[in-house]
């Protein structure tokens, strides 16, 4: 039963963060303002009145209302635009240390590699496949390399399978063939969660931790520079700290993404794009 409220809770949970930390820093910005009680008039003395009038019970699930409303819009909001920011941010030079391009590079090594397994087990199988490769092999052999003639190759192709690995990525167009395969994300998904696999859990479990730090980025940068105005520049020293919650956030979902590509691997699900690397034409490098 708490697995089944988990996701839930985790729903809830970060809207209702975010909200609460936006009125924190809403009131930070703006509360030294608001007169007391005995000195409202107006609309604050009425909202005084009606706090007073409804208990303390009241205003808590008002306030928290509140919050998780205003939550869910800053949520959305602050995702995109940090998805935006981050976009435009890896055209740049500095791409390279980006925390987007690091996702990249996780989620794209982990198809890859999966990509690499299945060919390399047809390779062993398909003879077609094989020559294909093999041809690739004595067009342009490696510097070091281990065999010369089609035989020598056929042969130590069909007893290693580390050399299986390292000729399929030599000669094929791998990248190519895991960016069709990654195209099919939700497709994985969702074959998953009709499945009732662990597996899409566990995915959006690590997806919802993800989005909850990069949601809080925003907020607790608003906190930091109001605090950083109303009373001291040393608050600003914490900001480097949320830029790191922007770098694990960013990690969590890039474990997500991992966790699809071991379910594939593992045969937890049956994906047609790769079932397809059995039989398909694969593309091969460009022969110099």
């Amino acid at each position: 039963m708490l697995v089944t409220l988990l996701p839930g809770v985790r729903e809830i949970r970060t809207p209702l963060a975010v909200g609460y930390t936006w009125l924190l820093a809403l009131w930070l910005a703006i509360g030294h303002g608001i007169p007391e009680p005995d000195q409202a008039s107006g609309l604050v003395a009425d909202v005084y009145r009606l706090a007073h009038a409804a208990g303390l019970v009241a205003v808590g699930i008002a306030v928290s209302v509140g919050a998780y409303i205003v939550g869910v819009i800053a949520t959305q909001l602050g995702l995109g635009l940090t998805y935006v920011v981050g976009d435009a941010i890896r055209r740049t030079p500095v791409r390279a240390i980006t925390p987007g391009h690091n996702r990249e590079k996780r989620a794209t090594d982990a198809i890859v590699y999966l990509v690499v397994t299945r060919l390399a087990e047809r390779l062993s199988e398909d003879e077609a496949f094989r020559g294909k490769v093999i041809e690739q092999l004595i067009a342009d052999p490696p510097l070091d390399s281990p065999a010369e003639t089609s035989a020598e190759w056929e042969s130590l192709l069909l007893a290693s399978l580390w050399d299986r690995h390292w000729a399929v990525s030599r000669t094929v167009e791998v990248e190519n063939v895991a960016a069709q395969l990654r195209a099919d994300h939700l497709g994985i998904l969702w074959r998953l969660r009709g499945a009732s696999d662990p597996a899409a859990l566990e995915h959006d479990r690590l997806q919802a931790e993800g989005d909850f730090r990069l949601a809080m980025f925003g907020p607790l940068a608003a906190v930091c520079i109001v605090t950083a105005i109303r009373w001291s520049p040393w608050f600003l020293l914490v900001f480097p700290l949320l830029i790191i919650l922007i770098y694990v956030g960013v990690a969590a979902r890039a474990e997500a993404e991992e966790s699809l590509a071991a379910a594939l691997g593992s045969g937890r699900v049956i994906d047609p794009a790769l079932a397809r690397l059995d039989a398909q034409s694969i593309p091969m490098k460009a022969q110099p």
